[in-house]
């Protein structure tokens, strides 16, 4: 769970207390108030719980997808490449840091992903250079943080190396950007920033 999730797990856990404590405190004078017209003080406590418990049920599904693409996912050792800002997340005014990995496939071919590990500017938590493990299943990415490791992999100067795509292994693919609706063409297998609004993609 990451630091967002986190976040959002205790404000759900907060709205959907506090709701929950003042319908339980009405609740012996909810006939009075009905009949006296006080319909705010049923809607509001209500809202909270509804908040709360919308917020706590997204962070659950999100963590249970993220437990799926490791459970049926095949797994990889990868390199930590650098990082990259994601945009749709902001956590005290600035934006949470993904992780962008390097890998080879199942067919030996050079692999690039983002993976969302979330964590704050400024945090050591990935240092470049350093193997990780990552999963793969159906184009969604998960990782296991406790895998971080100092290991040197085959072919490693390859995988770290700056050098561009090699035309012979270039397949374009169309990607319609899931945060704005544009289509674009992009790289198979590597990531890509839609041009129009700048979300990340692991295509």
């Amino acid at each position: 769970m990451n630091s967002f999730q986190k976040i959002l797990l205790a404000l759900g856990a907060i709205f959907a207390g506090l709701g929950l404590v003042v319908t339980v405190v009405f609740g012996s004078v909810l006939p009075m108030m009905l009949r006296s017209g006080f319909m705010v003080m049923i809607v509001v406590p209500i809202f909270f719980i509804i908040i709360g418990l919308s917020l706590v049920i997204f962070v659950l599904t999100a963590l249970a997808k993220k437990k799926e693409v490791k459970k049926k996912g095949k797994k990889y050792p990868a390199k930590i490449y650098g990082y990259i800002e994601n945009t749709s997340v902001t956590v005290n005014s600035s934006y949470l840091i993904d992780t962008k990995v390097h890998y080879f496939d199942e067919k030996h071919i050079e692999r690039e992903a983002v993976i969302p590990t979330s964590f704050s500017k400024g945090s050591s938590q990935y240092p470049i250079g350093m193997t990780i493990d990552i999963y793969e299943y159906n184009g969604k990415y998960s990782f296991d943080p406790k895998s971080v490791r100092n290991e040197i992999l085959p072919g490693e100067n390859e995988l770290m190396d700056n050098k561009p795509v090699e035309p012979e292994k270039i397949t374009n693919v169309a990607i319609e950007c899931k945060n704005c609706g544009a289509t674009f063409q992009a790289v198979k297998g590597y990531t890509e920033r839609c041009p129009y609004c700048g979300s990340v993609h692991n295509t």
